[in-house]
């Protein structure tokens, strides 16, 4: 995430609890990919797990930009 937006979710966060959500949200995820991409030879599942993962990372990452764009 760059600097800017990072700066947007730390001074608006206390205003807006979806930003706020969204946020905790993204490092949980971005956590989680992390451990599975780390795994050197995945289970299908863990494959379709890392798939899912990434797709509601985008999807939050996508409203937290919409959210950013009426803050900017």
């Amino acid at each position: 995430m760059e600097e800017s937006d990072l700066k947007l979710v730390k001074e608006h966060a206390k205003d807006n609890n979806e930003l706020d959500r969204l946020y905790k949200e993204h490092v949980k995820l971005e956590k989680e990919i992390e451990q599975l991409q780390n795994v050197k030879i995945k289970s299908p599942e863990e494959s379709k797990k890392l798939k899912e993962l990434k797709a509601l990372k985008l999807a939050g990452r996508d409203r937290m930009e919409e959210i950013f764009q009426t803050l900017r």
